[in-house]
């Protein structure tokens, strides 16, 4: 059975696949379209942007292999960190030594390993392709959404896109911007101005997407963070998966305010306070923006997102 799970960079996609990659003979690939993340993202976003733009039927050999290798499987040494290491200074070598090298590799290693019998790939830069990756895969898919001013306060934090407009390409512009009357971000924009824009464009195309297909799951991450137990549960019969002691004992660990996650296995700081003494980490996440922005950067990034018609996908009232 092939998932894919989408969202925006930093929406708790992570930790959703971290808590049902753990379900029973299931195995979880990340950002295998992530041009930091793997070689095979780099050789894509050297052709494609770091965001393909591509429609159901669409031929693209590089976006292809990508997802090829993906509902594979992944790379299977992706869990050994000098082995990931190895790839990201891939990332860096000239497409022209490394491209053909990899993509063959990519071939020979999806061939001939045994695929798992659940893959879930998590993508955070497929909110243009998606139909793409429907029509070709027929995988199901669940959209992650969340309150997009946590989003933009942790773009802002880890300066992600502060200097850089993605929707610079025609065809975003075409499809999303000018229906809506937008334009991009003026020069001299704030930070939170232009990750503002970034993330509303990215969570309109992802709204959109789900909206023509309902048979799409949507999932929300503040509210799965209310109660994660037994909406998990419900989110893995929904998907056909099978519950596992596993899962329990992630999501109780992954509450601890001092959890992080690393090859998507937990690790707790030994001085940590515990969530029985402290506010828990899904807590913290629900409540992010107001600790890491200002009320006028609130403010400011509240103003772009409503230009997006998010609707319920937008920020709460204030």
């Amino acid at each position: 059975m092939k998932i894919l799970l989408a969202g925006t960079a930093r929406c708790g996609s992570t930790w959703a696949a971290n808590v049902l990659g753990h379900a029973a003979d299931t195995r979880a690939v990340y950002e295998p379209d992530g041009p930091y993340s793997d070689v095979l993202g780099a050789l894509v976003a050297t052709r494609l942007g770091e965001y393909p733009i591509l429609r159901a039927g669409e031929r693209s050999h590089w976006y292809r292999m990508v997802w090829d290798h993906a509902f594979a499987g992944g790379w299977p040494w992706d869990q050994v960190e000098a082995a990931r290491a190895a790839g990201r200074r891939l990332v860096r070598v000239p497409p022209v030594l490394r491209d053909y090298a990899i993509g063959a590799l990519a071939e020979a290693t999806r061939l001939v390993r045994p695929g798992p019998p659940n893959v879930i790939v998590k993508s955070v830069n497929s909110a243009f392709a998606l139909d793409w990756i429907a029509d070709r895969y027929h995988p199901k898919i669940v959209v992650l959404r969340r309150n997009p001013l946590n989003v933009v306060s942790s773009w802002v934090v880890l300066q992600m896109s502060t200097d850089r407009f993605i929707g610079n390409d025609p065809r975003v512009q075409r499809a999303y911007l000018r229906p809506l009357g937008l334009s991009a971000p003026g020069a001299g924009s704030s930070s939170v101005t232009l990750v503002a824009y970034n993330v509303g464009l990215l969570t309109k195309a992802l709204r959109d997407a789900a909206a023509a297909h309902p048979e799409w799951i949507v999932v929300s991450h503040d509210e799965l963070c209310v109660d994660p137990m037994p909406q998990f549960k419900e989110l893995t019969e929904r998907l056909g998966l099978r519950w596992t002691p596993a899962i329990e004992d992630y999501l109780h660990k992954s509450d601890d305010p001092a959890f992080t996650v690393h090859g998507g296995s937990p690790k707790v700081h030994p001085n940590a306070v515990t969530a029985t003494t402290d506010a828990s980490r899904r807590d913290q996440q629900a409540t992010q923006f107001k600790r890491r922005l200002t009320p006028e950067q609130t403010a400011e990034a509240r103003a772009v997102l409503e230009a997006f018609d998010l609707g319920d996908w937008g920020p709460p009232p204030a």
